[in-house]
């Protein structure tokens, strides 16, 4: 705390608890956190990861309240919207929804993934070819992307949209596209966009909801 130079931390964060031990997380890890949220260092505990399961492992064995909020992330976006589905349950339990990465790590930009990015082939076959369509119509698709997500957080009853920018102009594209989502400003080519997302859904609907492995495989199964 002293090297952070502050009194609390506003968000603790249980990053990708996928690949760890669930037991430990509900027995040793959050009951910690717990423990320093009383203190007062600590204002709000939260649990993130991608297999969207493993929200429902954990929260069902805590008392409602205990975790304030879950960051799930590549779930809300143009090629898989599988959030949407849990968004009820998540509500019942009382949490905030972070919703991160809606460009997909990458699949649904121009440029395509980094090497890392766990994502099947097809799928990044799939999505690459939906930017290039988009870019062949002088369109561009991580703009769609984003306003997608943030459209549908807002129906969903999703609280935030998390999405990362490595530029000033990815800055000014990001806040063009809240704010046309909002509606506080048009579009100039909304016409020409609407056509485009209809026939990018088209392209992606075959890898619709396509997820990948991540972490231990019995975590991503539903065990209640």
């Amino acid at each position: 705390m002293e090297r952070l130079q502050v009194d609390y931390v506003d968000i603790f964060q249980c990053h990708d608890i996928e690949f760890r031990n669930l037991d430990q997380i509900v027995e040793e890890t959050i009951p910690e956190l717990v423990k320093l949220k009383k203190e007062g260092l600590v204002r709000h505990i939260g649990i993130t990861g991608l297999p969207l399961p493993i929200f429902k492992n954990v929260l069902h064995r805590l008392q409602k309240g205990t975790v304030d909020l879950i960051l799930a992330y590549c779930h809300n976006s143009l090629n898989d919207n599988s959030l949407q589905e849990w968004v009820p349950y998540l509500k019942q339990q009382e949490v905030a929804i972070i919703s991160a990465s809606p460009l997909s790590m990458g699949l649904l930009t121009p440029k395509g993934t980094a090497e890392w990015n766990p994502a099947p082939d097809h799928v990044k076959a799939t999505c690459m070819a939906a930017a290039r369509y988009a870019e062949e119509q002088g369109v561009s698709l991580p703009k769609l992307a984003l306003k997608y997500s943030l459209q549908s957080a807002a129906e969903a009853d999703v609280d935030v949209t998390l999405v990362g920018m490595s530029s000033p102009e990815e800055v000014q594209s990001n806040v063009q596209a809240a704010k046309e989502t909002l509606g506080l400003v048009k579009s100039e080519m909304q016409s020409k966009e609407d056509a485009v997302m209809k026939k990018v859904a088209e392209l992606l609907e075959p890898v619709k909801n396509v997820t990948w492995p991540s972490g231990r495989p019995k975590n991503s199964e539903i065990h209640v």
